[in-house]
């Protein structure tokens, strides 16, 4: 059951020890958040109890505001405390989190703590403890298995790489690119200039900050794009793309596979003779702290091995866009595969 939390800890002692610790981590949060450009009003609002639901921050497309919830089961937790499960704001990151935060909680007993927000303040919260894992770091090919980052969000990593440990894949190989309508006459990068007229709100973005949105920055100068990036979130460049594709309109906007919007539209990636969009595919990975284990060795276990295929994943996301709430998508989701031989040796 789907209850609202504040700080990405649990609370001890009296309330105002409680609210002088939230004060603490506001503190935190917000000091990253000047580091990362993100607006300090969203992560103070919502620490404090007055931010938006989770829902409401991915329709609405709020890059910077900070929810945090917490899962709830009958089950007796062993650890002492509960497992702050990181995840930013898309519908992947979303059904990844919520799937594996119940079977955790349904099978080792630990109470799971999602905390959503930026990727910039999840790995400084992992750097710092303040959060114990994360399931959707986005990066090119395998070698981050090996300690080889590139891509993506590979400069987040590189930074708490002495923090944090990378065991496993959550989903993957995945594309990204620049993407457009099929009725755009246009069929590479290269292109957008010559046509930047047809494109007047320029390339529509996701998250700031973002490995794909890095990519595409990349990309603009790369091919000296006169179409400047407008960064936003995957709710707002769906509804942007969606508004466009109703009207006829030409838009390009930043996107990847897997993402229901592919089965809803009629689109293509632009070519990229330059590669600088993607060089190889993308794979999602589990990433925690290094006393992760020492915290929650069952779940440690699990998490080497919790992989959700690209078509099981795009059927939870089109749930959750559609309106469902992310838990229930992953109840549901987990019903439908109990006895399948998905599941079962992830928890063996």
């Amino acid at each position: 059951m789907l209850g609202m939390g504040h700080a990405g800890r649990p609370k001890h002692g009296s309330s105002e020890g409680n609210r002088n610790d939230n004060l603490g981590l506001i503190q935190y949060l917000v000091s990253i958040g000047r580091r990362t450009r993100m607006p300090k009003t969203n992560l103070v609002n919502d620490m404090l109890g007055k931010g938006t639901s989770r829902r409401t921050f991915l329709k609405a497309g709020g890059a910077a505001a900070l929810a945090m919830t917490g899962l709830t089961t009958g089950a007796r937790a062993e650890a002492s405390r509960p497992l702050v499960y990181a995840f930013a704001a898309w519908s992947d990151a979303l059904a990844i989190t919520y799937v594996g935060a119940k079977l955790i909680e349904d099978n080792f007993g630990y109470k799971v703590q999602p905390l959503q927000a930026e990727p910039g303040v999840i790995y400084a919260s992992l750097q710092s403890g303040k959060a114990d894992l994360y399931s959707n770091s986005y990066m090119q090919g395998m070698g981050p298995l090996k300690g080889d980052y590139q891509g993506g969000q590979a400069d987040y990593v590189k930074k708490v790489a002495d923090f944090i440990k990378v065991v496993g894949v959550s989903e993957g190989p995945m594309t990204q690119g620049l993407a457009v309508p099929e009725y755009v006459d246009i069929k590479s990068i290269a292109e957008l200039n010559d046509q930047a007229d047809k494109f007047p709100g320029g390339i529509i973005g996701i998250d700031a900050g973002s490995g794909l949105m890095q990519a595409a920055d990349a990309t603009v100068k790369a091919y000296s794009l006169k179409l400047h990036l407008v960064p936003g979130s995957q709710a707002a460049m769906e509804a942007a793309f969606r508004r466009a594709y109703s009207r006829n309109e030409a838009i390009v906007v930043t996107t990847w596979e897997p993402l229901p919007m592919w089965s809803k539209f009629k689109m293509r990636y632009l070519e990229d003779p330059k590669r600088t969009m993607m060089a190889e595919p993308y794979y999602c990975f589990h990433v925690m702290t290094k006393d992760f284990e020492t915290n929650f060795p069952k779940a440690q276990a699990f998490l080497t091995k919790f992989r959700i295929p690209n078509d099981e994943l795009a059927k939870i996301m089109g749930w959750i866009d559609g309106g469902m709430k992310p838990e229930d998508a992953a109840a549901k989701w987990i019903g439908e595969m109990k006895g399948k031989g998905m599941i079962e040796p992830w928890l063996a």
